[in-house]
C-alpha cells in the first residue's frame, strides 16, 4: 500500500520559499502537499496560500497559531533569515513536528548545535541543496573511484554582481551586519561541498573579508581551507562582480573536474569513460525527492544537523583570520 503525501507546513513565504522550495513541493504531488503556510506579511503568505492552493484558514501568521490548529503537519520546512530561525525551529521540535531548515540554522555555531542536541537525526534536517546539484553529484560519482588518485585542489569561485533579492518583511536582511553577508550565504555552500568532494574535514582557514562601508555585511570573501587531508580549497564569493568567470573545479593527481552549474555537467580531463546519468533537475527538486521518500518512511532526511555546526565554525574561523590576518585552526562548538 503506498504511504500518503507528506503533509507540509511552509515557514516562512519570502523569495527562496516562491522561487525554490514550492515549485519543488509541487513538482512531487504524489509525495508531498503544502498544507499551510506561515508568514509575517499578510501580502506573502497570500501570495504563496493562492500559488499553493492552501484554504485562508491555513495561512498563519505565527507558529503558533500554526501549532495551535488541530490540522496534523508532517513537516515544517523553515525559510527564514538566520537571525529569527533559531527561535522558531526550537518551538516547533518542541512542539512535536519535524523540520528541515533552510541553512544556516543560526548565524553562530554555538546556537547549531544547541538546536542540533534539541532532536534525534530523523526529526531535523538541513537544506544543503547543493550536494544535489548535477553536477555536484556526478563529480562525487568520479571521486569514490580511484581514477583521478588524491585530491590536491579545488577552486570553488563564484563572484555574483549583487546578492539573492528576498522579499517579504526585510527584503534586504543578506545586507545587514546581522545576515552574515556573502560568507554565510554564498561561501557557505562552496564549504559543505569541499567537505563532501575531498571527504575531508577543514582543519584551519586563512581569509581576507572585505564589506562596502562599516554598516554592511560582508560582500567579498576569499578563503583558504586546509583539508585535514593535506587537499587545499580556495572559496570566493562576492557581490560586486557583474562580469565575474565562474569557477569551479577539482584538481586531483591524474586529472580534472569541471563543474557547470545547476542541471549542468560535470567534465573530466582526461576524458574518461561513460559515467552513471545524474537527474537533470533543479537542485531543491532533487532534494525534496529524497527527503520526502525518507519522511514517508520514518528515516533520517536532508543534511545532519551538526554539518551546519561544522560549517558554521569554519565560517567563523574565517572571520577571526581576516580580523587576526593570520591562518587560524577551526574550533569546534563549544570548545573555544
Amino acid at each position: 500500500m503506498s504511504r500518503p503525501p507528506v503533509r507540509v507546513a511552509l515557514v516562512g513565504c519570502g523569495a527562496i520559499a516562491e522561487l525554490g522550495h514550492a515549485p519543488a513541493i509541487l513538482a512531487l504531488p504524489d509525495d508531498a502537499v503544502v498544507s499551510a503556510v506561515v508568514d509575517l506579511a499578510p501580502a506573502r503568505r497570500d501570495l504563496l496560500g493562492e500559488a499553493l492552493s492552501i484554504v485562508p484558514s491555513r495561512r498563519y501568521g505565527t507558529v503558533d497559531a500554526l501549532l495551535a490548529d488541530d490540522e496534523p503537519v508532517d513537516l515544517a520546512v523553515v525559510v527564514l533569515p538566520p537571525e529569527r530561525t533559531p527561535v522558531v525551529v526550537e518551538r516547533l521540535l518542541r512542539g512535536g513536528v519535524r523540520v528541515l531548515c533552510e541553512k544556516p540554522m543560526s548565524i553562530g555555531a554555538d546556537e547549531a548545535a544547541r538546536l542540533a542536541g534539541l532532536a534525534p537525526r530523523d526529526r531535523l534536517g538541513l537544506v544543503h541543496n547543493y550536494l544535489h546539484r548535477s553536477d555536484v553529484r556526478q563529480a562525487m560519482q568520479h571521486l569514490r573511484t580511484a581514477e583521478l588518485g588524491r585530491i590536491r585542489f579545488l577552486r570553488l569561485e563564484q563572484a555574483d554582481s549583487g546578492h539573492f533579492p528576498g522579499a517579504g518583511v526585510s527584503p534586504h536582511w543578506r545586507r545587514h551586519n546581522t545576515g552574515g553577508g556573502c560568507l554565510t550565504d554564498n561561501a557557505y555552500h562552496w564549504v559543505y561541498v569541499a567537505r563532501e568532494l575531498t571527504g575531508s574535514p577543514v582543519v584551519q582557514v586563512t581569509a581576507r573579508l572585505a564589506r562596502p562601508d562599516a554598516t554592511s555585511a560582508v560582500d567579498i570573501a576569499m578563503v583558504l581551507l586546509d583539508h585535514e587531508n593535506g587537499a587545499l580549497t580556495s572559496v570566493q564569493t562576492a557581490w560586486c562582480a557583474p562580469r565575474a568567470q565562474r569557477v569551479l573545479e577539482v584538481h586531483a593527481e591524474h586529472g580534472s573536474l569541471r563543474l557547470e552549474g545547476d542541471c549542468g555537467p560535470c567534465e573530466v580531463f582526461p576524458a574518461a569513460g561513460p559515467t552513471q546519468a545524474q537527474p537533470v533537475e533543479p537542485s531543491y527538486t532533487g532534494l525534496y525527492r529524497e527527503v520526502l521518500a525518507a519522511v514517508r518512511a520514518g528515516e533520517p532526511f536532508a543534511a545532519p544537523a551538526d554539518t551546519c555546526v561544522d560549517v558554521l565554525a569554519v565560517l567563523q574561523a574565517a572571520e577571526l583570520s581576516a580580523r587576526q590576518g593570520r591562518t587560524v585552526p577551526v574550533v569546534p562548538a563549544g570548545a573555544a
